[in-house]
């Protein structure tokens, strides 16, 4: 009897660690979230011009980054069934719930823009689109990015497009400011692929507080995406690469995907 108990509380604790140490998908994706609030912006938008779920389904077809698997429902589902880790309720203010952002409540706003109140946005490189509800804009440098930010609890969302080696290597070479980003945003940005290869590396990002800075990654039609590196003998994950998917062509005439970045930006912990 003494053996069986023995072997029965080893199997438990076999099996109880094996189910802890499993590897599993995160509960919270960035990019299932960041296309579920566009999908609903563009749904909000359709539904109040008495357009048909037809209209809705082929206007996703045309504006939802491609790349990100969308889920069984399609992005024209109800986003509740994403459950709680991606109801905006929960991550962005009691306030923002799907039908309130998807129709543009007051209220739903109002939260977004308490939830970023704090954040600056500076966006190096061709082409810059306003981000609702963060302040700031254009930098002509890392310097100048580093500028906007006043406060010591402000934090920085740097959008890099065009040529942003640069601005990555100068980057690396700027421990105090890396401390102090809240999100690095790629839009449809170059890297060079030496560069990628010997400098974007997890320990030349670290932080000094052990966190991981959301590295949101928008492509251009044929761009290849960007590999998170490896994590080193220390297990710190400084870069957490989130693939967002390859923007449609047109997607400057789209105004609610910088929408949909606001609240990607909310919502991050």
């Amino acid at each position: 009897m003494t053996d069986a108990l023995l072997w029965s509380a080893f199997v438990a604790f076999f099996v109880g660690a094996l189910y802890f140490a499993w590897p599993r998908p995160p509960r919270w994706s960035p990019a299932l979230f960041h296309h579920a609030v566009l999908a609903n912006l563009h749904g909000g938008e359709l539904e109040k011009a008495g357009a048909s779920l037809g209209d809705w389904k082929a206007r996703c077809d045309k504006v939802i980054p491609r790349g990100p698997r969308p889920p069984a429902a399609g992005w024209t589902g109800d986003p509740a069934l994403l459950g709680p880790d991606h109801d905006p309720s929960v991550r962005i203010g009691a306030a923002c719930t799907w039908l309130a952002l998807g129709e543009g409540d007051a209220q739903a706003l109002a939260a977004l823009s308490r939830r970023l109140v704090d954040v600056r946005l500076a966006w190096i490189g061709p082409g810059a689109v306003p981000v609702p509800h963060v302040e700031g804009g254009e930098a002509a440098s890392l310097a100048d990015a580093a500028a906007t930010l006043g406060a010591r609890h402000h934090r920085l969302v740097l959008v890099l497009s065009g040529d942003a080696t640069p601005t990555l290597a100068a980057l690396r070479e700027a421990p105090g400011l890396r401390d102090r980003l809240r999100a690095v945003v790629l839009v449809g940005a170059g890297i060079d692929p030496g560069f990628v290869a010997t400098q974007l590396t997890q320990e030349a990002f670290d932080t000094e507080l052990a966190q991981s800075i959301p590295w949101l990654v928008y492509r251009e039609a044929g761009q290849p995406g960007l590999a998170e590196p490896p994590l080193p003998p220390s297990g710190r994950r400084a870069i957490a690469v989130h693939d967002l998917g390859e923007l449609p062509v047109a997607w400057r005439d789209d105004p609610h995907l910088p929408r949909a970045l606001a609240s990607l930006l909310a919502a991050l912990a």
